[in-house]
C-alpha cells in the first residue's frame, strides 16, 4: 500500500481487503455503489467468471456465459461457467426505449425525405434494392422495415456526406464501368479501388483520386458529358 492509501485507509475514506478475503456472494445481494464498503467489495469481485455482466452477456465466441453455447442432439452442451448476473435495474427499459427513439427518428428521415420518392428509391438502391419499377408503398415499406431492424443504418444514410458517391458507385457497377475481379472492385483493367463497397466509397473520397473519379464519372455518365465535348 502507498503511503496515501494508508492515510486513507487510517481515516475511514477507503477499503481494502487482503487478496484471501473470501466472499459470499448470493442471488439478489445488492451493492450501493456510494458506499465505500460496498463499491470496493463490488471492484473486488467483478471481474470473477462467475458473475455475468448481464442476463445475456456472452463470450468472445458469441456463446451466453450462463446458458453456455446451443446444445443439439449431436453436440449436447452444458450451461457456461457464470452462475451470476448483474441486473441494472430500469437499464433494460432505458435500452428499449432508446431503440425505440432511434427507429422513429429513422423512420422520420425516411418518411420526410427531401427527395420524395426518388430519394427513397435511392435510399433502396444504395442498400441494395433496386426497386425502380415498384410501387412507391413498396419502397417506403422496405426502407421502415430496415428502420425497424437498424435504425442506425438509416440514420447514417440521411445524415452521411457521401450519398451522391454512393449512388455514382452503384451505377458504375450497374453499367459495368467497375467490375469486379478476384473479389476486388476495378475500374479499367488495373486501378484498384478496393475490396469492399466501403473501401471503394473511401477510396472515391481521397482526394488524390478525384481525376479517376472524374473519368469514371464520364463512363457512367457519358451523356452528362456530352454538351462538354462539342
Amino acid at each position: 500500500m502507498s503511503e496515501k492509501e494508508r492515510n486513507e485507509y487510517a481515516e475511514g475514506t477507503a477499503v481494502f481487503f487482503p487478496e484471501n478475503h473470501v466472499f459470499e456472494i448470493v442471488s439478489g445481494k445488492t451493492y450501493d455503489l456510494t458506499d465505500p464498503y460496498d463499491k470496493a467489495e463490488w471492484e473486488a469481485i467483478e471481474h470473477c467468471p462467475f458473475i455475468a455482466k448481464s442476463r445475456n452477456a456472452r463470450d468472445a465466441n458469441g456463446n451466453l456465459i450462463i446458458d453456455g453455447p446451443i446444445s443439439t442432439p449431436k453436440k449436447p452442451t452444458r450451461n457456461g461457467v457464470a452462475e451470476l448476473y448483474v441486473d441494472h435495474p430500469g437499464l433494460d427499459t432505458q435500452r428499449r426505449v432508446s431503440h425505440k427513439q432511434l427507429v422513429h427518428k429513422a423512420c422520420s428521415f425516411v418518411y420526410d425525405d427531401p427527395r420524395g420518392v426518388d430519394g427513397q428509391i435511392n435510399m433502396a438502391r444504395i442498400l441494395g434494392k433496386d426497386m425502380r419499377n415498384q410501387p412507391t408503398a413498396d419502397v417506403i415499406d422496405f426502407l421502415i422495415r430496415v428502420a425497424e431492424k437498424d435504425p442506425k443504418k438509416i440514420i447514417n444514410l440521411y445524415t452521411g456526406d457521401d450519398i451522391a458517391l454512393r449512388l455514382v458507385f452503384i451505377d458504375a457497377l450497374d453499367k459495368k464501368v467497375i467490375q469486379i475481379k478476384n473479389k476486388m472492385y476495378l475500374y479499367g483493367d488495373n486501378i484498384m479501388l478496393g475490396a469492399t463497397d466501403e473501401a471503394v466509397i473511401n477510396w472515391m473520397q481521397n482526394p488524390k483520386n478525384q481525376k479517376v473519379l472524374e473519368l469514371i464519372k464520364r463512363d457512367t455518365y457519358p451523356e452528362y458529358y456530352a454538351s462538354d465535348e462539342k
